[in-house]
């Protein structure tokens, strides 16, 4: 009796990544700046545990006998994307200010991107972009199909 692979995908596969660097790019040329940022992915503990915050915050003034959650304004939900975004970044080099390098702080992210939001739409971008975290683990058996029955 003779076995078959099982068809299928094989999670085993790939290889996830919770963070992810990204070069921000110039708003108008599209080259490089020299910034970098780290970025938590969307499927990471840390984006995980900053929604849940968010969550609970705004659940929190829910009346408890309705088990109605508030209602958001949009800027409620436009300030709960920048803290969200503010948790996801996990570090950055070559930010200046004044030919001065600024330390991550969340007050420094929060301000940042509040200003600039070409920087705020890459980083958002990158960390949206689930894929950028995976890559295909290497395998020691053949991706191709068999081409020759018995």
């Amino acid at each position: 009796m003779s076995t078959a692979p099982a068809s299928g995908f094989d999670l085993s596969s790939l290889i996830r990544h919770d963070t992810l660097t990204v070069d921000i790019l110039h708003p108008i040329t599209g080259l490089p700046t020299g910034m970098r940022v780290e970025v938590a992915s969307a499927d990471s503990p840390r984006y995980r545990d900053a929604t849940r915050a968010i969550i609970e915050k705004a659940t929190a003034s829910a009346p408890r006998a309705g088990r109605r959650a508030r209602q958001e304004s949009p800027r409620d939900m436009e300030a709960d994307a920048l803290e969200l975004l503010v948790a996801c970044t996990v570090s950055w080099t070559g930010v200046l200010e004044g030919a001065k390098e600024v330390p991550l702080t969340p007050d420094n992210a929060r301000r940042l991107f509040t200003a600039h939001p070409w920087l705020r739409r890459q980083v958002d971008e990158a960390i949206s972009d689930r894929a950028s975290f995976f890559e295909e683990r290497a395998s020691a058996s053949s991706t191709s199909p068999a081409t020759n029955f018995a």
